[in-house]
């Protein structure tokens, strides 16, 4: 009769990581990859490890993660999800620029006889296509693909969905240092705020320069 084998004690089951919380201290918006500062160490995070309201993390952001490896075996984090904090706030400044901006269009348009819900349905509408656009041209250049064509851009900036070029530059931190880019963009922002101008005194500045000519 054969002998039974003794009885194996179970394999220790691997502890998951903790969840540990850090704040962003560099990002590097072109690589897509920057630091936690966790205690007393740096740790590695790249774009592709982190789910928050944006397609990537700002400095400041609290963030919750656990501690992993990348394939090189260096310790990163991984599964990192935003808690908000400073790197989310929007500037007091950059909303203050924006409603000063926004108040000649929207005075010209009441003044044509729209309506304020009209014009308010209209501009966040196609301020949110914009936005949504930019956020996946962001996306597309971190991952190296295809990107959608900067007159696609302008085109949704210059039928109204400047405000939303305006938040998705700032939030998302793209298009906002590209010189010539920001050229055509600041233009149509002049161009909107000259025919919201003209408009409401009845085009005397294109009849001016008409008549000039």
């Amino acid at each position: 009769m054969e002998a039974s084998s003794p009885d194996l004690p179970p394999m220790p089951a691997s502890k998951p990581s903790p969840e540990l919380t850090a704040k962003v201290s560099k990002w590097n918006t072109e690589k897509g990859y920057g630091w936690l500062q966790c205690g007393d160490r740096d740790v590695f995070l790249h774009v592709r490890d982190y789910h928050g309201k944006g397609s990537e993390p700002q400095v400041g952001e609290t963030v919750r993660f656990t501690l992993g490896e990348d394939s090189q075996g260096r310790p990163c984090a991984q599964n990192a999800v935003s808690l908000g904090g400073k790197g989310l706030r929007w500037p007091a400044r950059n909303q203050l620029v924006l409603i000063g901006l926004l108040i000649l269009p929207v005075l010209a348009l009441h003044h044509l006889h729209f309506s304020l819900l009209e014009i308010g349905l209209y501009g966040i509408c196609i301020s949110l296509v914009t936005y949504n656009v930019y956020a996946s041209d962001k996306r597309r250049a971190q991952a190296e693909a295809r990107r959608i064509p900067e007159i696609y851009l302008h085109a949704l900036e210059m039928i109204g969905g400047w405000p939303g070029a305006w938040m998705a530059q700032r939030r998302l931190r793209h298009k906002s240092s590209k010189l010539s880019y920001q050229i055509k963009f600041w233009l149509i922002i002049i161009i909107h705020q000259f025919v919201a101008l003209d408009s409401m005194i009845e085009w005397r500045l294109v009849k001016s320069l008409v008549g000039a000519n």
